[in-house]
């Protein structure tokens, strides 16, 4: 067992309240310039307001690529930058932090696009717990139960949260799996695995697959946590569509993603505690390095070739502070190496589980 596993084991969580009250305003993502602009003035807009709310609200437009140059409760400041109401963009910076907003509602398709977990970050940081939409792409409602945002496509539990009701929080759980449904009721997927490092969770054990097995489950069999409290790893199959844990054999990040983690650690685990296993850890910096180059006169006038200079830095601190290989710029300008190339040539050995983030 690591250090950092022990000192985790040790540390207090518990499960969030189950009931579930609006504490803020409620922000109408409608196809409205106007209306948008009254919200964010302070006059709130009734649920009947018989407005169009937006479909297919990307991620993108929740934070532009080039706020995701922040990566730490700076993003805050940023949400729905990008958002475009009748051919307008109506939000500006700390305007919906500034709006007091504690849920978002809108149409279809909400969160599509690149799955950046900045985007319900930014949300959170800015004061929104609750997302409701009609349906919510599944890589951003991921991002946003790991966070602890609570989602629901259920517009008659928002009308009772207006109405001033508590509403159970199994109200926001249904149609979910069993581990997103745990991860819902402790606040989070790190609370969730704090809790699941002490043995508090009842996570369903792996479905016994029928038939033979792919090299594909085999490897997934091989890696599965059985029991994170005794570390038991392993099992004799891996059913297709099951959910669970799995201990993998290398972990790779790019500098979009590296500080926010970093910051993530820091904030939830404490600065300069250890590391589990920094040799199986990987950096790259493979998606910034021609930023110089090819930033607007706009965006650098905003001063933000210089927030972007700090995922460099805060990726090359952390790197150094842990031992962790690091491929960066060359001498000549440019990446070392792609990550997901340079994985594949110079890193993966058959049976491993490789996780890694990329776009």
């Amino acid at each position: 067992m690591s250090d950092l596993i022990g000192k985790l084991q040790q540390r207090e969580v518990s499960r969030r309240s189950q009931e579930v009250r609006l504490e803020g305003r409620v922000l109408h993502l409608v196809d409205d310039a106007e209306a948008m602009l009254q919200q964010l003035s302070g006059t709130d807009l009734p649920l009947d307001h018989g407005l169009t709310y937006r479909d297919n609200i990307s991620t993108d437009e929740i934070t532009p690529a080039y706020v995701c140059y922040y990566h730490d409760e700076t993003l805050g400041e940023f949400p729905y930058v990008g958002y475009s109401a009748g051919g307008e963009f109506p939000v500006t910076r700390n305007s919906i932090k500034e709006g007091g907003f504690a849920a978002a509602v809108s149409g279809k398709r909400r969160g599509k696009g690149s799955s950046r977990e900045a985007s319900p970050y930014a949300e959170l940081c800015a004061g929104i717990h609750l997302i409701f939409a009609e349906n919510i792409e599944r890589i951003y409602q991921q991002n946003c139960h790991n966070l602890g945002l609570l989602t629901c496509t259920d517009f008659s539990v928002l009308e009772r949260l207006v109405a001033g009701e508590s509403v159970p929080l199994d109200e926001f759980k249904k149609g979910k799996d069993p581990v997103t449904c745990q991860i819902i009721d402790w606040g989070g997927l790190f609370e969730f695995n704090l809790a699941r490092l002490q043995g508090k969770v009842d996570l369903p054990g792996p479905i016994a697959a029928t038939g033979p097995q792919t090299i594909t489950q085999k490897i997934f069999a091989r890696s599965r946590i059985i029991d994170s409290a005794t570390g038991q790893v392993g099992t004799d199959s891996a059913e297709i569509g099951d959910a669970g844990f799995f201990q993998t054999d290398i972990r790779f990040s790019h500098e979009y993603v590296t500080p926010m983690a970093a910051s993530f650690f820091e904030q939830k685990v404490g600065k300069g505690e250890p590391l589990t296993d920094p040799d199986s850890v990987i950096f790259f910096r493979d998606h910034l390095t021609f930023l110089e180059q090819a930033i607007t006169p706009e965006r650098r006038k905003m001063g933000l070739l210089q927030t972007a200079e700090q995922l460099k830095i805060k990726q090359e601190e952390f790197a150094n502070a842990y031992g962790i290989t690091l491929h960066g710029e060359t001498g000549l300008g440019g990446s070392e190496a792609i990550c997901h190339s340079k994985i594949i040539q110079d890193y993966a050995l058959p049976g491993q589980l490789i996780i890694g983030s990329d776009s």
